[in-house]
């Protein structure tokens, strides 16, 4: 028995152990773990940061084309803070995105709306008109295909997002975003303006520590514009909001706290953005503001008598206090200095003085823009060339081009001909066609709300453009896809509302927002 037991333990000895199954499995396993802490202890910081924020937007962007949209929107701010490899901003890496997302979930055969036809069409208008001036430009071509190019993102993004809204959910995630960034933006601003921290040009005044606000967007005027697209629909959802949570009274306590607490949040995000925008000292967005005021008025109907009369009054304090001298001069000067910004003369024949030199350097180059257009009426000079251009067509000593005409209307024509000029026009009437239709047929607060928005930013953005050149620095995005959210209000009404019918059957859908 023992030597048997012996020979036993001999023969065990001597015979391997092999691993089990699952210890086979586990080792690829464990040395991907390894390789992985490896990689993450040699990598830095910023670019593992990137890497793993780069992954997740990936994630984000394949669930579904609003969420890509929404991050879109969410990249406008800080497009030119970060640089991605192979030279990509953020803006230019969510388009992608956004697109590819598209892309993806309609060969998948998602669930997903007909673009509306009318404003396809309108959009299609505008960018052959772009591309028939841009082939016949006798400057660069390569800037205006560059400038077609950005109109044909603008036109990308409002596609992928106006066929993907679907869900209750899209329409608060995108409005979500289309307020936490400028918001956050107009934050910094704000800090700007407090601390004093900007470009001595900034200024307001020599003996005062503060300069214009101007966040990540590096110029006050399109700073101001560009919260002028966010402030007229954080207003409306404030104010519905707020009448909202009034009428749900006290028996639904848990309702009513949630809603007055919703408010309050878009209450105070729509001081932060208006607080920016005075601290901007941009006389032509303070006017498409009190222009974006009246194309939400009406819309409003009896709420918005408060809010008119709240405005009155503050107007005529702000006049009283500036009579009586108690008003900060700069502030002073700068509202008095409004009427000269819309006031037309020769620039040419006009002594320039330090406090008339921006007024009378954006009546040179409005003469600048209107000689180019009497030069090239049909095509104009070609989209983003009016730089380029502006030499042979300066006013008297204003040789240095600051890229616009200083009114967007007469810029497109400069550049575009009147062939252009028709042909945004007609896209933004087809806008305000469809802001209207959603704002008549709306039956949700949040609906309704979201169309009045739509109306006084559509407005906000057709007084400031008066003035200054609104679509610069992906500003469209922003743009696109409130448009994009309107029409998706719009096209819902139509489908539940036979009497709000004006499209074709093939732009009906469902939307479960109601």
């Amino acid at each position: 028995m023992n030597s048997t037991s012996g020979s036993r333990n001999r023969e065990g000895a001597s015979r391997p152990i092999s691993p089990s199954p699952s210890c086979r499995t586990m080792i690829p396993v464990w040395g991907a773990a390894i390789a992985l802490g490896v990689f993450l202890a040699l990598t830095p910081l910023d670019r593992l940061a990137l890497s793993a924020g780069a992954a997740l937007a990936l994630v984000l962007a394949l669930a579904h084309p609003v969420l890509a949209a929404g991050m879109t929107v969410l990249s406008v701010p800080v497009q030119e803070l970060v640089v991605l490899p192979g030279g990509l901003s953020v803006t230019q890496a969510a388009v992608l995105l956004t697109l590819g997302s598209w892309v993806f979930h309609t060969l998948a055969r998602a669930e997903q709306h007909p673009l509306p036809a009318d404003l396809s069409l309108l959009w299609g208008g505008l960018l052959f008109a772009l591309l028939l001036s841009a082939s016949v430009t006798p400057y660069s071509r390569t800037e205006a295909l560059r400038e077609t190019l950005r109109w044909t993102v603008a036109a990308v993004v409002w596609m992928a997002t106006a066929t993907a809204i679907t869900r209750r959910w899209h329409v608060i995630y995108l409005l979500a975003c289309l307020l936490i960034a400028p918001a956050v933006c107009a934050g910094i601003g704000i800090a700007q303006f407090a601390t004093g921290d900007g470009p001595p040009a900034f200024r307001i005044a020599p003996d005062l520590p503060h300069v214009r606000a101007y966040g990540t967007i590096g110029q006050p005027n399109s700073f101001a514009g560009y919260l002028n697209m966010a402030w007229p629909l954080a207003a409306a959802l404030a104010i519905v909001m707020t009448g909202s949570a009034w009428r749900s009274g006290v028996q639904r306590r848990l309702t009513s706290a949630g809603r007055w607490a919703l408010a309050a949040i878009l209450w105070g995000t729509l001081g932060v953005i208006l607080a920016a925008l005075i601290a901007s000292f941009s006389r032509g967005a303070w006017i498409g503001a009190a222009i974006g005021v009246l194309g939400m008025a009406p819309s409003l109907g009896r709420r918005a008598l408060p809010v008119l009369l709240g405005l009155a009054a503050t107007g005529v304090a702000v006049a009283l206090l500036a009579i009586a001298g108690m008003l900060p001069e700069a502030l002073v000067t700068r509202l008095a200095s409004i009427w000269r910004s819309v006031a037309w003369f020769d620039a040419a024949a006009v002594t320039v003085t330090p406090e008339n030199f921006a007024v009378v350097e954006r009546m040179a180059h409005l003469q600048a823009g209107w000689e180019m257009f009497r030069s090239a009426p049909l095509f104009g000079v070609g989209p983003g060339n009016y730089s380029a251009a502006y030499p042979e067509f300066a006013v008297g000593a204003w040789y240095a081009s600051r890229g616009h005409a200083h009114n967007y209307y007469l810029h497109m024509a400069a550049e575009a001909g009147i062939i252009g000029v028709l042909a945004y026009l007609a896209l933004i009437g087809g806008v305000i066609r469809q802001a209207l239709r959603a704002l008549q047929c709306a039956t949700s607060p949040l609906l309704y709300s979201t169309a009045v928005g739509g109306c006084g930013i559509i407005a906000a953005v057709a007084g400031h453009n008066l003035f200054e050149n609104l679509h610069v620095l992906n500003f469209g995005i922003q743009l696109a896809v409130m448009w994009a959210v309107v029409g998706a209000i719009a096209r819902d009404a139509e489908r539940t509302q036979p009497r709000c019918a004006i499209s074709s059957p093939a732009e009906q859908g469902s939307l479960a927002v109601t």
